[in-house]
């Protein structure tokens, strides 16, 4: 299943969100909340609300609120690029794809819209628990300091990468199973990279019901900062339109978002950070999985 909306780029700093946000995991602050995931004006968004049983055909898996991506948020303020996801994902799961279990992905930044994905942002995804210890292995590739757990509320300092290579999912561009050839428009994880900086994370480790259309599903919030200065460094000239991209190492269902449509940039904004922009087209593309 895909969908498809008509979006800009020019209202990413004209109509930049006036409030400030707080990488905590809670979604408040984009004015997300259980009755809507419609967030607060000025955040730019992409939004499908729909869960499948594992014999429900969502293109181009079979489904399951376990791997549903519901809804990507974008903004900037003071400076920062802002990112927000709910999803059905559990953060934590661990990736061993022998038990049918895959793990969280990386953020992915297209700059231009050509497919090339020439940015991302690292989130490690668990390989191994041990339930004796209550603790986690972590994947060898990446970056993460200050790590800490507090309330069900994973946080830490990430890395941003330019020039990065990238790890697929199980699905070819037809939509059917075929890990052999991947679909290359869907970009998993990251193998390896140039290190340019640090984004400042945080997600829930512990699912929350209440949620969207599915009142009983479980979902799960991440948050990331970036300084704006971290795309310059990665090869955005400024001036293309890009493309924000989640999915989970299975690239079962994914989630792309651009801002909205806006109004030209105010002044102040246009003068702070010397940018103008195109506009783009957001692409939003429902996956699942199970094993045929």
């Amino acid at each position: 299943m895909k969908k498809i909306v008509g979006l800009t780029l020019l209202g990413l700093f004209g109509n930049a969100h006036a409030l400030p946000i707080t990488v905590d995991g809670n979604l408040a602050d984009w004015g997300v909340g259980p009755s809507s995931w419609t967030p607060a004006a000025g955040i730019h968004y992409t939004v499908e609300d729909q869960t499948g049983g594992s014999g429900a055909r969502l293109f181009p898996g079979y489904g399951g609120q376990a791997y549903d991506a519901e809804a990507l948020y974008a903004t900037i303020s003071g400076g920062k690029l802002y990112i927000a996801l709910a999803t059905g994902h559990d953060p934590r799961t661990v990736n061993n794809p022998g038990a049918n279990s895959f793990g969280a992905g990386d953020f992915a930044i297209d700059f231009g819209k050509n497919g090339s994905y020439e940015m991302g942002i690292n989130i490690k995804n668990a390989i191994a628990y041990n339930s004796a210890t209550k603790t986690y292995t972590y994947e060898s590739f990446g970056d993460q300091s200050g790590a800490s757990t507090v309330g069900g509320v994973f946080s830490a300092l990430t890395g941003v990468y330019k020039n990065p290579t990238w790890n697929y999912g199980l699905w070819n561009a037809a939509g059917n199973y075929d890990p052999s050839h991947p679909d290359p428009a869907h970009p998993t994880s990251l193998k390896s990279g140039t290190k340019v900086g640090m984004a400042n994370l945080a997600y829930t480790t512990v699912g929350a019901s209440g949620f969207g259309v599915h009142k009983n599903d479980l979902h799960y919030f991440y948050e990331l900062s970036l300084d704006v200065s971290l795309l310059t460094d990665s090869g955005w000239d400024g001036q293309s339109a890009f493309n924000i991209h989640w999915t989970e190492l299975c690239a079962n269902d994914s989630i792309i978002a651009d801002p909205p449509p806006g109004s030209v940039p105010e002044p102040g904004s246009m003068a702070l950070l010397g940018l103008g922009f195109a506009g783009l087209l957001g692409v939003r593309r429902r996956f699942s999985w199970s094993r045929p």
